[in-house]
């Protein structure tokens, strides 16, 4: 069975991780994340009350948008993804798809003559990646999850062959994994496929394709974002003459997993899901509010760079229910309209 964590802060060597396996940071203290559970622990309780109330219906309104905001019990977490995108209707309309895929992938000479631009083999780069993917985590140290995380990817490299295998795509399908398991640890990798077809098509469109044209455009709306509403910062960082989109690629294209705790990560992902790629624009932009008078301490390229490499591992991004609630309250308004003609004006300098 894949290893199974409470949230109180199990000791796996010595170290304590948290309920996913992942390491507590080095400031981790027992006692304070006790007293944080047990402050929580009532509204967990009122809001598996209300999720159970739900009985399995998850009709998107504004009931269950705060709902959502709020957290989705990890008990409901895979069934409510799964019925707030596409996923579900995908899979109940390609019954027995998957399973094809995978025993497709079974056989190596399907993947013989798929190579990614560069005219590597599809299958060699993603067996390599493998280890790389949360190697610090006991989960991923097993045989039965990274088989899983290899099924899912290479049976997504063969349905989506325009995209085919691209490096980040293992530590989304690898958090799809972890989020999804059953409380026994018994894996989804069917919903896990299903989920990341949703995600990559209705979400992040061209994100992962050759030339990423999406990434690339809201990389530059972030900016634009960033003058508007933090103008000062935005003209530190520009003095730098180093482009935002060195610094938050990763974030878009990992959707945060590796850049904030895994339990605040999933809480993102809830809202993704739900309300789509403009929750990725109010994170972002959350950083720079919340890192404000950090930032404006830093007077060169090198601390700037060793500052976005630290900075979602702070103490605040660790309780997920202020964060995200911080999220919406201190990023002001951001209409899909507004980041949608954003976008074409971005689309329209770029080509």
């Amino acid at each position: 069975a894949v290893v199974s964590t409470q949230s109180t802060g199990v000791m796996v060597e010595g170290l304590p991780i948290d309920e996913y396996g992942f390491d507590w940071p080095p400031s981790f203290d027992a006692a304070k994340h006790a007293a944080y559970i047990e402050k929580h622990s009532k509204k967990q309780k009122k809001a598996l009350k209300i999720w159970a109330a739900l009985d399995g219906k998850y009709i998107k309104s504004d009931t269950l948008k705060k709902l959502i905001r709020k957290g989705i019990p990890r008990q409901y977490r895979c069934e409510v993804w799964m019925s707030i995108s596409s996923a579900k209707y995908l899979m109940e309309n390609n019954v027995g798809r998957y399973n094809i895929l995978v025993t497709k992938c079974a056989d190596e000479e399907t993947y013989s003559n798929i190579r990614d631009t560069s005219g590597e083999k599809q299958l060699d780069i993603i067996r390599r990646d493998l280890p790389r993917t949360f190697p610090e985590n006991p989960s991923f140290k097993q045989p039965v999850m990274l088989n899983n995380l290899q099924d899912v990817l290479l049976a997504f490299a063969l349905y989506k062959p325009e995209i085919g295998y691209c490096q980040g795509l293992n530590f989304i399908v690898g958090t799809l994994l972890l989020a999804t398991q059953k409380d026994d640890g018994e894996l989804r990798p069917e919903e896990c496929f299903w989920l990341l077809v949703s995600l990559i098509d209705d979400i992040l469109p061209d994100y992962y394709s050759d030339r990423m044209t999406s990434l690339n455009k809201d990389c530059l709306v972030l900016d634009t974002l960033l003058k508007k509403r933090l103008p000062k910062i935005h003209t530190q960082l520009s003095a730098f003459d180093l482009p935002l989109q060195m610094f938050v690629t990763k974030w878009f294209v990992c959707l945060f997993v590796d850049s904030l705790p895994m339990q605040t990560v999933l809480r993102v992902w809830d809202v993704i899901f739900n309300e789509g790629v403009k929750v990725i624009f109010r994170v972002s932009v959350y950083q720079f509010v919340v890192h404000k008078y950090e930032l404006k301490q830093i007077s060169d390229a090198s601390g700037l760079a060793l500052f976005f490499r630290e900075m979602f591992w702070d103490n605040a991004a660790w309780d997920s229910y202020a964060y995200m609630k911080n999220v919406f309250k201190k990023t002001g308004k951001m209409a899909r309209k507004s980041l949608e003609e954003k976008r074409c004006h971005q689309h329209n300098i770029m080509y």
